[in-house]
C-alpha cells in the first residue's frame, strides 16, 4: 500500500527496485518520508506520545569500503520536516536546528550487529539537534542535549526499517532562553520510501 503524506511529494515506488540488500551504495542524498512517534512531557500537561509524519533529507557520503561488513558511511541529516497534533497541547512540527552551530550528523557503524554473519544488520546512529514548535501553546523548543536516533538496518537508504532513542530525558529548552519547558521521554521512528522531488 502507498501512504501518502500531507504537504510532501508522493512516494517513488519504481526507485524501490534499486535496493540492495548488505550493499554499500555509492554516495547520495536521499528524500524519504518518515514518521516518528514522539513521547513529551510539556510542563502542565500530561505525558502524551505524538504520530509526527512527513519527510528528511540524509545526505550520504561515500562509504570506507565496498565490503558491507568492514564498511562505514558518515551521514549528515539535511532537513527534517515532520508534523502532527496534540489532543492536549495542539499542532507540533518538529525540525534540524540550524541555529544552534552543532549539526544533526550520524554514521552506519562499522561491522555488524552479528559478527558473523555476511548477511546481518548494520548499526546507523544519528545525533539531532532539532526544534520543536507548538504554535497553539505560543512556544518553540530546542534540544542542547544530542538526541540519539538508534537503527538497525539491512540496506541503505535504510527504507523499512524502524529504530529510536529508548527512553531518554532530553530537555527541551524554549529558543529565547530559560529553563526547560519540556523533556523529551521517547523517540520511535519509521522511515519509509523515497519520495519524488
Amino acid at each position: 500500500m502507498t501512504v501518502i503524506y500531507p504537504d510532501v511529494a508522493t512516494p517513488n515506488t519504481a526507485a524501490l527496485d534499486d535496493l540492495r540488500l548488505f550493499t554499500m551504495p555509492q554516495p547520495g542524498i536521499d528524500r524519504l518520508s518518515f514518521v516518528t512517534w514522539d513521547t513529551i512531557d510539556v510542563a502542565g500537561f500530561r505525558t502524551e506520545t505524538i504520530r509526527l509524519e512527513g519527510h528528511y533529507v540524509i545526505e550520504r557520503l561515500a562509504p570506507t569500503a565496498s565490503d558491507w561488513q568492514a564498511a562505514s558511511v558518515d551521514i549528515i541529516m539535511r532537513e527534517l520536516d515532520v508534523a502532527g497534533e496534540s489532543a492536549q497541547f495542539g499542532r507540533l512540527q518538529a525540525s534540524v536546528n540550524e541555529d544552534i552551530g552543532r549539526q544533526s550528523r550520524g554514521q552506519v557503524k562499522p561491522g555488524t550487529v552479528y559478527p558473523e554473519r555476511f548477511d546481518s544488520p548494520k548499526l546507523c546512529v544519528m545525533e539531532g539537534f532539532m526544534r520543536f514548535e507548538l504554535p497553539d501553546m505560543g512556544l518553540e523548543l530546542f534540544n542542547e542535549d544530542v538526541i540519539t536516533l538508534r537503527h538497525r538496518i539491512t540496506h541503505i537508504p535504510p527504507i523499512g526499517n524502524g529504530g529510536g532513542t529508548g527512553e531518554v530525558a532530553v530537555p527541551l529548552y524554549p529558543v529565547g532562553g530559560g529553563e526547560p519547558l519540556a523533556t523529551l521521554r521517547e523517540v520511535q521512528t519509521h522511515i519509509g520510501a523515497w519520495l519524488e522531488s
